[in-house]
């Protein structure tokens, strides 16, 4: 390590101190769940394999359910015995989804889940994905050294300075089990990253050896993914199956640039002070910025943000459609309103565009009716070529016809539909802090 990673983890490795009082506040649960319900209960997490960053104070408890029971009775006794813990230390919780109902809150400053799952021998019993945890728990501390495991708590740190850490649909970047298998595999920070800087699209990396070869059956299942790390307790599971290629780009960008000029930066990135008058001159500086403004819809965010970047890919089809340029285009979720913020190269275009017909050689046919269609038709290079009107000029009234009518129809998510039709379609008004942060970085100001 050099001096900038040893000066990191001293900031980031949790002490002694720390770990204790995570064993105390699980035990503590533990013993509740056991005297009170008869069940057995594990801690799984980065807690639970002390690879978390200091101050993170996650406690993800399982509750384990026989595998003969029906998921209706382990949905209801997991919720009931998860309201029975925040009860019993004093706790605010909530009820939340994922494949299962589970409880979660705070108990004496912890962000706590109660998890109700099977316990299975085999992986291939498995009923959930959920139910995987704790082979990986296993993986994790039979398999990692308290130096590497120093070293994964470097690396998330990292991805968190970077905006790269997290593995929600939202985030769509590294989860805290793909920063433990990278670092199984190359055995330090330094290494990973020196390996990375090379690593080409469909990167695939097999720490357990499960495959020789990737078989083609994956080969086919994985073909989408951007980055392919095989889950050493489930040959079958790519575990950066949701890093998106973007955020896979990112990392290998990030460690080349790391490796050429190392900086504490890259951990603790330096806060930008949002400033209205250089945003007011970028914007100005360029072509168009128009925001498309709407209500926030009641989704959780693991349905939401995929169908944001749909609706996004849909509208900037349909602005390439008609030859209007974009620098950038994104969308940001605020508390209560959506906008998808659009930033023209060029927002109006002249009203007439040249049009291309067929080959002149052997084709009779079809230059008849070309001609038929044109009058004023001539040759360029060997196709026969006219002017014709163009259907759309202006970008901001291709954007108000676009989110008109039957948007289903155009390729707009159902969940977005409703929330659409009360869009308004402006240019940004420079205020509220969080709008002018996410605009600071959208528009690359200050890097």
């Amino acid at each position: 390590m050099n001096s900038i990673e040893e000066k990191v983890l001293k900031k980031t490795w949790p002490d002694q101190a720390e770990v204790k009082a995570v064993q105390k506040q699980f035990q503590d649960i533990k013993q509740f769940v056991k005297e009170e319900f008869g069940k057995k209960a594990g801690l799984m997490g980065s807690t639970a394999k002390r690879t978390f960053i200091t101050g993170d104070k996650d406690l993800d408890i399982f509750v384990y359910f026989s595998k003969d029971k029906e998921e209706d009775f382990l949905e209801e006794k997991g919720l009931e015995i998860g309201k029975a813990v925040f009860q019993e230390f004093n706790g605010d919780h909530k009820v939340d989804y994922a494949e299962h109902p589970y409880t979660k809150g705070r108990i004496n400053g912890f962000e706590v889940e109660i998890i109700p799952v099977y316990e299975i021998e085999e992986i291939d019993e498995l009923k959930s994905s959920v139910d995987r945890t704790p082979f990986h728990t296993e993986w994790v501390n039979e398999n990692l050294s308290e130096e590497e495991k120093k070293q994964v708590v470097l690396l998330k740190q990292f991805l968190k300075g970077t905006d790269l850490y997290g593995s929600s649909l939202k985030t769509e970047g590294f989860s805290g089990l793909l920063c433990e298998i990278l670092i199984a595999e190359y055995g330090s920070f330094q290494n990973l990253l020196k390996k990375a800087k090379n690593w080409s699209k469909n990167q695939i990396i097999d720490v357990e050896e499960h495959h020789k070869e990737l078989p083609e059956r994956l080969k086919e299942k994985f073909m989408e993914d951007n980055l392919i790390v095989i889950d050493p307790t489930d040959p079958e599971r790519n575990v950066a199956s949701v890093l998106s290629q973007e955020n896979y780009a990112k990392f290998v960008y990030n460690a080349w640039r790391y490796l050429e000029q190392p900086e504490e930066e890259y951990f603790f990135p330096e806060e930008k002070e949002t400033d209205k008058e250089a945003i007011g001159e970028e914007i100005e500086s360029r072509g168009e910025l128009y925001i498309v403004e709407f209500d926030r819809p009641d989704l959780i965010e693991d349905i939401m943000w995929p169908q944001l970047r749909k609706l996004m890919r849909r509208a900037r089809k349909e602005l390439r459609k008609n030859e209007f340029k974009l620098f950038e285009s994104d969308f940001y979720v605020g508390e209560e309103t959506i906008k998808l913020v659009f930033d023209f190269q060029v927002a109006n275009l002249p009203g007439k565009i040249k049009h291309w017909g067929p080959e002149v050689f052997h084709n009779e046919k079809h230059l008849r009716q070309f001609r038929k269609k044109y009058e004023n038709v001539w040759v360029e290079d060997s196709r026969v070529t006219t002017i014709v009107e163009r259907e759309h000029t202006d970008a901001k009234k291709l954007l108000e016809e676009f989110f008109q009518d039957d948007m289903k129809e155009k390729g707009v998510p159902e969940n977005l539909v409703e929330p659409l039709k009360n869009r308004k379609i402006k240019k940004p008004e420079l205020k509220g802090e969080d709008w002018l942060k996410y605009l600071m970085d959208f528009l690359e100001i200050g890097d």
